[in-house]
């Protein structure tokens, strides 16, 4: 394993414990060219760009603040990056030195062609440096020391493609723990998503003894004749169908760039790095609604949101497809902490809130070590904390305020 490989195993491994949300007052330092260090700490302190280019010299230099730095707040050695190309390339990089991937250095947004010729804040000209490799990238002399311009776009070109799958990794690493149990799966979309991303159900290890049950058509496709039962799972050869499907969704994720949003449920920065067709993660407090009133066969239709933060994720299920007696009977109901792995199909606005519209692709108890943020305020004006199942209220709202 080279060192670049063990570096991107061990971002994986503490994924959890990185800040990828964007605070915008770091980003706003970070717009102007501070790296994330001084920006985090000058933020923590109290203080703003609008209030520190009110400071007198003597106070920047009290406050530790480099000649470079004081002139990029006070004066604006450039333009700001827009916001949005700095939120877009931190994420792509994962708030990492492209260079030398390790994800607990202090890092700065650097312009590979710089700003002086090129006047460019594009994405593909930022890349994200730590200290050590800006200073290289700014050092004249010995090329083979130094980070040309071409050097610099090949190492964010990889590291970037190498990101794509991170998060993936880190989400298979979880599920494969014991305890751990997918609670539903939404077999048609899986089937679909598999085949656009060249995973063919029928190499699948289980899929021939799965096939051999009658569970699975010749393509892999979930078998007709199953609609009589309460729900899917719920036969004695239940147990054949989930270890077919769990396997059948590790290689969809394998090959898919699903990212982890638990931690970065932000209005503002959501909709500036995650498009419509992204699949995504969300761990959290899941609520689910049954929106029907069979127990029995197909079309148990029930909603299920997530919602922290400003941001609310909601999708359809059918519970008719629960992988289990208890996920069919209780973790479906009412409020668990659950995780979801979603398509993003839409986003809709609502005041200072997003909604994020998506399809759902699978649900499961919490993958542990990928999401560590509690979200302590109610965002959303009808949220409340305690749900009585029975009486389906909370507090003094009903369910359907949450609409």
């Amino acid at each position: 394993m080279t060192d670049h490989d063990e570096a991107g195993e061990a971002l994986t491994q503490r994924w959890a414990r990185s800040k990828a949300r964007l605070n915008p007052t770091v980003a706003a330092f970070m717009r102007r060219g501070l790296d994330s260090s001084t920006a985090t700490a000058l933020q923590a302190a109290g203080h703003t760009v609008a209030s520190l280019k009110q400071a007198s010299e003597t106070d920047l230099e009290a406050l530790g603040l480099i000649v470079a730095a004081r002139l990029a707040i006070r004066q604006g050695a450039r333009a700001d990056i827009p916001f949005e190309n700095l939120a877009r390339v931190l994420w792509a990089n994962r708030w990492t030195c492209c260079v030398c991937r390790m994800g607990d250095r202090a890092i700065v947004v650097h312009h590979i062609r710089p700003w002086a010729q090129s006047q460019d804040h594009s994405e593909a000209n930022l890349a994200v440096l730590c200290l050590e490799h800006h200073a290289r990238a700014h050092t004249t002399g010995d090329l083979e020391q130094n980070l040309t311009e071409r050097r610099l776009r090949d190492a964010k070109e990889r590291w970037e493609a190498e990101v794509r799958h991170l998060d993936a990794k880190a989400i298979l690493q979880a599920s494969r723990v014991d305890g751990f149990d997918w609670w539903w799966f939404n077999h048609a979309r899986l089937h679909d998503l598999a085949m656009r991303l060249n995973v063919d159900p029928t190499r699948v290890r289980r899929f021939a003894a799965t096939y051999g049950r009658g569970l699975v058509d010749d393509q892999g496709r979930i078998a007709t004749g199953r609609e009589h039962l309460h729900y899917l799972y719920g036969s004695g050869d239940g147990s054949a169908l989930y270890a077919y499907m769990s396997e059948l969704v590790e290689h969809v994720l394998g090959a898919a760039a699903v990212f982890n949003i638990s931690e970065d449920l932000d209005p503002g920065f959501l909709q500036r790095v995650v498009s419509p067709g992204d699949i995504v993660l969300i761990q959290g407090r899941h609520y689910f609604k049954n929106k029907s009133r069979g127990d029995m066969g197909l079309g148990q239709v029930t909603e299920v949101r997530r919602q922290a933060n400003g941001v609310r994720a909601s999708f359809t299920i059918d519970r008719w497809e629960a992988t289990s007696t208890s996920a069919w009977a209780a973790w479906l109901h009412g409020v668990h902490s659950a995780a979801s792995v979603v398509r993003v199909v839409e986003f809709q606005p609502e005041g200072k809130h997003l909604h994020l519209r998506c399809t759902g692709l699978a649900i499961g108890f919490e993958l542990e070590g990928l999401s560590n943020r509690s979200y302590v305020y109610p965002t959303w004006p009808s949220q409340r904390e305690d749900y009585d199942e029975e009486d389906d209220v909370w507090l003094t709202g009903r369910l359907d305020d949450f609409a």
